[in-house]
């Protein structure tokens, strides 16, 4: 299930939850329990919009590179000469 689905998943619990016929005990536990996992969620959803915001306006860098051979052309270049 994906992130935004258990955030839903979550929040209807806790609407529906003071409903339910369990002791005030446990229900201020699952209340604390799920109230922390929508707060991780978010954050992780949050973090991966913005990675993915900047990997789409190029300033993400990523670690690929190209192999140089001795005159300081690309191997891709090389290829492209031949």
């Amino acid at each position: 299930m994906s992130k935004a689905g258990l955030i839903s998943l979550f929040g209807i619990i806790l609407a529906l939850l003071p409903f339910f016929g369990i002791p005030s005990a446990v229900k201020m536990s699952l209340f604390v329990i799920l109230g922390m996992a929508i707060a991780g969620l978010g954050f992780l959803v949050r973090e991966e919009r913005r990675w993915l915001l900047r990997a789409l306006s190029g300033e993400h860098k990523t670690d690929a590179y190209t192999e140089s051979d001795t005159h300081g052309q690309g191997y891709a270049e090389t290829i492209k000469e031949n």
